[in-house]
């Protein structure tokens, strides 16, 4: 499977999200979340270039489908599954919040991650990554920042809010910019020390291409109590607790903080 084929999917859509497309509500999604139709047609560009590009056996999972899609069925061979999350930062998108990103991932029959693309529409930026390689748009700098993480508070009970509190006194800077895909990039390119969601609301799209950016990096990826994320299935229903760190050290400490 070709990696240009993501980049050049991801170039034309850009193209049109910084044009601009209608933000109405057309209803609602697998997970009872309401649909934009922005959404709907972002969605639908990318699995039309998907039908006419691939020419293997693939499964789309996508959860703005009601029902996973089977391309090319009646081709000989193994079959893939196709993992997409086509507008994160839906939110960003209507209120003009530039930070709304794509994300691909292909998983082969085993649910090992084959290929990774992640993209920010807004600034252009991207990640690609197979088994063999990382490609970046731009270069990630290798400079010491000052402590910076990006942590979600909203939704988790008093113990964990208090918890989160403990840890993030050690970060000199605390965000979080809506769109989980982007945040997640700049943690892999050590822009940003970490990335904490323990809401237990993240599904496998948000995150499905960090597995093999995270190995090309040395980053870590792990649930809230330090285990690394086992797929069973591509369940877009299942909730997920993330943690996701350029530094060993600091996601230890992370991990040490939730436990106390």
């Amino acid at each position: 499977m070709n990696k240009k084929i993501f980049l050049k999917i991801f170039k034309d859509i850009r193209k049109l999200i910084l044009k601009g497309i209608s933000t109405k509500a057309i209803g609602k999604n697998s997970k009872g979340q309401i649909t934009k139709y922005f959404d709907f047609f972002v969605e639908n560009k990318i699995i039309s270039y998907l039908k006419k590009k691939i020419k293997i056996k693939f499964e789309i999972v996508s959860e703005e489908l009601k029902n996973n899609l089977i391309i090319n069925k009646n081709i000989k061979g193994r079959k893939y599954y196709i993992v997409i999350d086509p507008v994160d930062g839906s939110d960003n998108y209507i209120f003009n919040i530039p930070f709304v990103c794509m994300a691909i991932a292909v998983f082969d029959e085993d649910l090992n991650p084959v290929l990774s693309f992640a993209g920010n529409y807004f600034n252009g930026d991207y990640i690609i990554a197979d088994k063999k390689e990382i490609i970046y748009r731009y270069k990630p700098e290798n400079k010491k920042n000052e402590r910076f993480a990006f942590v979600i508070f909203s939704g988790i009970d008093k113990t964990r809010y208090y918890k989160l509190k403990k840890i993030i006194t050690k970060f000199k800077h605390i965000r979080a910019i809506g769109a989980t895909v982007g945040e997640m990039m700049m943690v892999a390119k050590g822009e940003i020390d970490t990335f904490i969601d323990i809401r237990g609301k993240l599904t496998l799209e948000n995150f499905a291409p960090f597995f093999l950016i995270a190995k090309h990096t040395g980053a870590i990826l792990t649930d809230d109590k330090g285990e690394r994320i086992r797929l069973k299935d591509l369940s877009l229903s299942k909730g997920f607790n993330i943690i996701f760190s350029k530094n060993k050290k600091i996601h230890k400490n992370i991990i040490n903080n939730l436990k106390v």
